[in-house]
């Protein structure tokens, strides 16, 4: 009981998910040879949510003079209606639910994974002295490493009590849910929709939005 009062406490909860976060709806379209959906669904505030596929995109890091592919992107709204591709940053308020779901096609140590998620939360002047995001990248750290072959999903969901929450499942299935206050969501999720921290980032963002 005394462990738990501690994480509430926090804000960080951790446990390993008996479903999946996200449900997706396979489609008939691949890139990199991962397999596309165009719907998924999830649970909030104990209710099931739809969301649909916005796009996807290939991030790759330049290692020396070399383009290594990392992983293949897919972003997820929950009304795509009122998402606005021209500003997608702050089209993430008027969601209810938002994920971005990274399938990784090569080994990445968590290290790696924090250390570029902080590249581009510097990018957009996000502090990485707030409380929040030193929680979710926390839990990025203590997440281990992501694995080939598998998905990596990060979703922010804008809770019935006007708070929000980010929920981040490893490539291992084990979930971290960070509790924070509105605007947590935009902050988490510059990291793809704000202003890139390099041209992979930038062709990602690209492709994703179709631009």
């Amino acid at each position: 009981m005394k462990t738990l009062f501690i994480l509430m406490l926090t804000g960080v909860i951790s446990f390993n998910a008996q479903a999946a976060l996200l449900k997706t709806e396979p489609g008939t379209n691949k890139l990199e040879k991962v397999t596309l959906s165009s719907a998924a669904s999830t649970t909030i505030d104990g209710q099931e949510t739809k969301l649909t596929e916005v796009g996807s995109g290939l991030r790759a890091k330049k290692v020396v003079f070399v383009n290594v592919k990392v992983y293949v992107g897919e972003l997820y709204v929950s009304d795509i209606a009122k998402f606005k591709k021209t500003d997608a940053l702050s089209s993430v308020k008027d969601q209810k639910a938002v994920a971005i779901q990274l399938h990784f096609l090569r080994d990445v140590d968590a290290d790696n994974v924090q250390k570029s998620f902080k590249e581009a939360l510097a990018a957009n002047s996000v502090s990485l002295d707030d409380a929040a995001i030193k929680q979710f990248l926390d839990a990025v750290s203590k997440g281990g490493e992501a694995k080939e072959g598998k998905a990596l999903t990060i979703l922010g969901a804008r809770l019935k009590d006007g708070t929000e929450k980010i929920s981040y499942e490893t490539t291992s299935g084990t979930v971290s849910e960070i509790a924070g206050p509105a605007g947590l969501i935009e902050k988490v999720f510059a990291i793809w929709l704000g202003k890139p921290s390099d041209d992979g980032v930038a062709k990602l963002k690209s492709s994703i939005l179709g631009n």
